[in-house]
């Protein structure tokens, strides 16, 4: 993942070494190296970046409903369902995930969705 791929307040996995991920948002992001805060608050700078270290995280059902998205199910079946918040929808099928409007932009990581609810207007800040 690029380090231009991400934005202030991002959501992502930070992983060196093989080392277990840790989960940061993100708090400045410079040409030298990107600075994060984790969920604990914990600031840390990481310089000389190393950009196959930054992982996006997968947006599940889990995190959807930890930051009060409504689930509706449309079909009998369940295999496909929308997510409301402040009118916000965002629909999901088994078998192609998450989806905004006609297909257009599927937001199936964490940070894609924050860049989709700035555009869209939606002030929230995820729980992760």
């Amino acid at each position: 993942m690029k380090a231009s791929d991400i934005c202030v307040g991002d959501w992502v996995n930070y992983s060196i070494l093989n080392l277990k991920a840790k989960v940061f948002s993100v708090l400045g992001n410079h040409t030298i190296g990107i600075q994060f805060v984790d969920k604990n608050n914990k600031v840390e700078a990481i310089h000389g970046l190393l950009e196959e270290a930054i992982n996006p995280i997968p947006l599940t059902e889990e995190i959807l409903v930890k930051n009060g998205f409504k689930k509706e199910s449309q079909t009998i079946d369940g295999d496909y369902c929308k997510y409301t918040l402040s009118g916000f929808v965002l629909n999901w099928c088994d078998t192609d995930g998450f989806w905004y409007q006609n297909g257009d932009i599927t937001p199936n990581h964490v940070h894609t969705l924050q860049h989709l609810l700035r555009l869209c207007g939606v002030e929230k800040e995820l729980i992760i």
